[in-house]
């Protein structure tokens, strides 16, 4: 009975992290269609508008925070497995995809001022192609983590800070995204454990953390619309103090039984990253073409649609040919293969 205990407490230690995972790629897909919907009627819809702006500071720093969580057995592991597991991983579906999507926007007429050409199929290995700069980065991170994981974590963390005033604007999406989310990375790594403590005691005191977890949103709210933002301290601490109430109100939720449809988008959330480009385009136009007008409405069934359909479309695609799509290929991995069984003959005197 003790042993079942532990494993429930477990369980319920880390299930949150898949919400998180959700409740994150949820805010990227409703960003992007917020501002898709935007040029296709003309003025930013007024309650998807206000949310993405609040959400800003901490979206992406809690994809990073939580990507970062379990990132310590990789960093220091064996180097085969972290080169299949974090750079040819990574590597396949961005090259797959980025493909995939300038194909796409060459081949069919879109609207829009960015002119996809097929000089953006050259730019692959060094600019990142539209959201799929994510994938880029993670990979680069995880190098750069291993490279420097002799290095103090306070060393890291400040070379990150470092990085993340520097403002960098260099037009390259490659450069610019590293030096301004690497300390995010570097936080979900350094400050893992801090991380789970605070998610544990949210759990543990759920009034508390509610409490908590609304005030810090409310303070985030009144930095962004007071247009204090722009301050790059501000930007930072707002960051942390986003990320920070959603794991504990994410974990609160988790332990409530509450955050189940997030735990299966966060479960499913690499396929949505990589495909909900095209859902998600296909009925905004859809919407507009049918003379809907309300840019609100097109933007919740848009994300809605954008959100389900890449999870609908692997698992119809799963045990066919086109598996490729979401699932790496044993011919593109280094260790073996998904479906290795070892065979192992036991002496017979055994030892």
């Amino acid at each position: 009975m003790a042993g079942e205990d532990t494993a429930t407490v477990s369980k319920q230690r880390i299930g949150w992290i898949d919400a998180a995972k959700g409740l994150t790629i949820i805010l990227v897909v409703m960003e992007h269609t917020t501002f898709g919907v935007q040029n296709a009627v003309g003025h930013l819809p007024l309650i998807f508008g206000t949310i993405t702006e609040f959400a800003k500071p901490f979206r992406m720093p809690l994809f990073f925070l939580v990507a970062g969580l379990f990132a310590y057995k990789a960093l220091y592991g064996d180097l085969r497995k972290f080169v299949d597991g974090k750079i040819v991983h990574f590597a396949y579906f961005y090259v797959l995809w980025s493909a995939i999507q300038i194909g796409i926007k060459i081949l069919v007429p879109h609207e829009g001022g960015w002119e996809v050409t097929y000089v953006d199929l050259l730019m692959i290995p060094i600019q990142p192609f539209a959201v799929l700069w994510f994938i880029y980065a993670l990979a680069l991170f995880f190098m750069t983590l291993r490279l420097l994981r002799s290095a103090r974590p306070f060393f890291v963390f400040f070379f990150a800070i470092a990085l993340y005033f520097t403002q960098l604007d260099t037009g390259w999406m490659l450069l610019d995204e590293f030096a301004w989310r690497f300390v995010w990375f570097v936080a979900g790594v350094y400050g893992a454990k801090q991380i789970f403590q605070i998610a544990d005691w949210a759990r543990a005191q759920p009034a508390k953390g509610l409490a908590l977890g609304l005030l810090l949103l409310a303070c985030v709210a009144s930095v962004v619309f007071s247009r204090l933002i722009d301050i790059r301290s501000l930007e930072l601490l707002m960051g942390f103090a986003g990320g920070g109430a959603a794991v504990m109100l994410v974990s609160i939720l988790a332990s409530a039984g509450y955050a189940k449809p997030l735990s299966w988008v966060g479960k499913h959330s690499l396929y949505i990253f990589l495909s909900f480009f095209l859902p998600m385009a296909v009925m905004r136009v859809g919407m507009v073409k049918l003379g809907f007008e309300n840019g609100d409405l097109i933007t919740l069934v848009a994300t809605a649609v954008a959100v389900i359909s890449p999870i609908i479309v692997f698992r119809l695609l799963e045990k066919t040919p086109l598996s490729f799509l979401y699932t790496r290929p044993d011919a593109f991995r280094l260790t073996a293969p998904r479906n290795f069984k070892p065979r192992f003959t036991m002496a017979a005197g055994g030892e």
